[in-house]
């Protein structure tokens, strides 16, 4: 497997974590199509809400790449294409959700009898409302927001706003 592809699998590894830890399903696709790499939902209503079985689409990035790391936020950039896609309006929310793991991939994972440790953290953005790219750009960056970080907590804050028919 190459770096790309390790990283890949990490980062779903990462995501299926974070739903497990919540309770919620993680559904995968067989191809990576229309931005969209994973689903998460839960059956039920959440928080008082109305709207019964929410779901979130996600597109998985990852990289150890630290350019992209600022201080108080992750620079990603999108093709034009990717972009348009996540920004429009769609039935199901779908976020882009970025893994950064530690330059030396001798850091990316480690373990013993005690422990199963992933270094770093995934960030995530819902760029729907955005208005379109000017011109003729390939290419736009996102900068996602360093206190958004793709957790159990922020996940259930999600699904609990998409139950109760809130905006994320």
């Amino acid at each position: 497997m190459t770096p790309n592809q390790q990283r890949e699998e990490i980062s779903k590894a990462y995501i299926a974590a974070i739903a497990a830890r919540c309770g919620y399903k993680l559904g995968t696709w067989s191809q990576d199509d229309d931005c969209l790499d994973v689903t998460i939902g839960v059956a039920g209503v959440l928080g008082g809400g109305t709207l019964a079985g929410p779901k979130i689409d996600l597109q998985l990035k990852c990289s150890s790449d630290q350019r992209h790391v600022h201080d108080q936020h992750i620079a990603w950039s999108l093709e034009r294409a990717h972009y348009d896609r996540l920004r429009h309006d769609c039935h199901t929310p779908i976020l882009l959700v970025v893994l950064m793991l530690p330059a030396d991939e001798h850091e990316w994972i480690s373990y013993s009898n005690e422990e199963l440790i992933m270094r770093r953290c995934a960030y995530w953005e819902h760029l729907h409302g955005r208005l379109p790219l000017v011109g003729d750009a390939a290419t736009t960056t996102i900068h996602i927001p360093r206190t958004n970080l793709f957790c159990p907590d922020s996940l259930r804050s999600m699904m609990t706003r998409i139950s109760r028919g809130d905006a994320l």
